[in-house]
């Protein structure tokens, strides 16, 4: 993902105004703050950490959050474009109703977090998904590589043409019919099936 300006370095608390444009934020604490209506267009969040914020219908074009961490924060009703996360971990984290096109999730780990009425299209390579919740999600197009889902709980969530091959499932509530028109591994099935009680023999 290039930035078709170079990015400026600044201070979250000196942009208040709605549109947040070519800016690098490093070594932010951000606390018990609403980001509302905003636009946010090539932005870099470095090693920052988000506590108790609420990104609340905002757009977010082009930005990356790398080395970040998230603990009770909300992405509510926002939509993203081009974005990434990079070795980010997310704690308490809720998406709801949050549509993530050419979305990037590279290295990390999601627990105990909600997604609600979600869409994502994009990559999501070596993340660890813990005891997480998925609610009428759609995941489409996507190729999961190399992650780990660990006891989440997938209700109503569909995978639509999604590349799940090299991801490994562990205790999971998974819908099998929500997986169809994907691709997923002989030893992936035989977990997701094991784990319904099913036990497969040559």
């Amino acid at each position: 993902m290039e930035y078709s300006h170079e990015l400026l370095d600044g201070k979250f608390k000196d942009y208040e105004e709605m549109n947040i444009s070519n800016v690098k934020f490093t070594k932010e604490e951000l606390n018990k703050l609403e980001i509302k209506f905003q636009t946010l267009r090539e932005v870099e969040f470095y090693n920052c950490k988000f506590q108790d914020v609420i990104f609340n219908n905002a757009f977010l074009a082009k930005v990356k959050f790398i080395n970040c961490e998230f603990l009770n924060t909300s992405f509510l009703e926002c939509n993203f474009n081009k974005g990434a996360f990079l070795n980010s971990k997310f704690t308490n984290v809720s998406f709801f109703e949050t549509k993530m096109q050419d979305i990037l999730f590279k290295e990390g780990v999601m627990q105990y977090s909600k997604w609600e009425n979600g869409q994502i299209d994009g990559r999501i390579d070596n993340l660890i998904f813990r005891e997480n919740i998925e609610r009428h999600c759609k995941f489409k197009n996507t190729v999961l590589f190399n992650c780990e889902f660990i006891k989440d709980n997938f209700i109503d969530t569909k995978f639509l043409k999604c590349d799940l091959k090299t991801c490994k499932f562990q205790d999971v509530n998974i819908n099998i019919d929500d997986l169809i028109g994907s691709t997923l591994s002989i030893l992936s099935m035989i977990e997701i099936l094991r784990d319904k009680g099913i036990i497969l023999e040559d």
